[in-house]
C-alpha cells in the first residue's frame, strides 16, 4: 500500500474533500434515486458533503486520508450526543443543500424527505456515529477506508462506545462486517427508493 498519512480535516480542505466524496459516491443508489440527472447529482452531492463536513469540523470529526499531499478518502464522524443536529445545525447545513435548488428543485424535496426518514430510524442510544466514508474512485481497494475507520474504531473501543451508519450498498456489508459492525435492519426510507441498510458495533472489550 502506497504510504498514507491519516489527519484530521483542516477547515481549507473541506471543499476539495467534498469532490473526493462526491465522486465516491457518483454511483450510489441512492444518490442516483434522488438526483437522476448527472448534473444536477454533482452540484447536489458537493453541497450536501460541504454542509456536512463543515458541521463536523465544528460539532464531530472529520479525517482524510492523504498520498503526497492529496486527499483520497475522506470519512465523517459525529460522536455521541451530537446527532440528530439542532435546528441551527440543521439551517445551516441546508443553506448549502440549497445550492441544488437552481438546477433541481424536485430532488432538493426528495432529499430532504429521505433524510427525515433516515433521522427517524437512527438508534437514540448514546453512539458514535459514521455519518460518511469514501475514497476516490481511482484510490479504492488500498486499504485506505480501513486507516479512516481505525483512526476512530479504536477509541470508541477504549471508551466502550457503540458505533452506528448506514450505508446503500449491499456489497458494503460484508466490508463492514470485518470490522465488527452488524447488519440491524433494511428499511426503505422513501416509496420507490432503493433500501438502505443500518449497520451497529458493539466495542470490543
Amino acid at each position: 500500500m502506497t504510504d498514507v498519512e491519516v489527519l484530521p480535516l483542516r477547515f481549507a480542505q473541506i471543499r476539495v474533500s467534498a469532490e473526493v466524496l462526491a465522486r465516491a459516491f457518483d454511483d450510489s443508489p441512492i444518490m442516483r434515486h434522488l438526483l437522476p440527472r448527472e448534473r444536477s447529482r454533482t452540484v447536489g452531492m458537493r453541497a450536501f458533503f460541504i454542509g456536512g463536513l463543515v458541521d463536523a469540523h465544528k460539532h464531530g470529526e472529520a479525517w482524510v486520508a492523504m498520498v503526497d499531499g492529496t486527499v483520497v478518502g475522506v470519512a465523517v464522524w459525529l460522536p455521541p450526543g451530537t446527532y440528530p443536529p439542532s435546528a441551527g445545525r440543521q439551517a445551516r447545513q441546508m443553506l448549502h443543500l440549497l445550492a441544488v435548488a437552481p438546477v433541481a428543485i424536485g430532488s432538493l424535496f426528495r432529499t430532504l424527505k429521505y433524510l427525515r426518514a433516515v433521522e427517524e430510524v437512527h438508534p437514540r442510544v448514546e453512539h458514535w456515529y459514521l455519518a460518511t466514508l469514501g475514497v476516490d474512485p481511482e484510490h479504492q481497494g488500498r486499504g485506505y477506508g480501513s486507516r479512516l475507520l481505525e483512526c476512530v474504531l479504536v477509541r470508541t473501543d477504549e471508551a466502550g462506545s457503540p458505533t452506528y451508519l448506514e450505508t446503500d450498498k449491499e456489497r458494503n456489508l460484508a466490508y463492514y462486517a470485518r470490522y465488527r459492525f452488524v447488519e440491524t435492519d433494511k428499511v426503505f426510507p422513501i416509496e420507490g427508493a432503493p433500501p438502505t441498510w443500518t449497520m451497529w458495533r458493539e466495542p470490543v472489550e
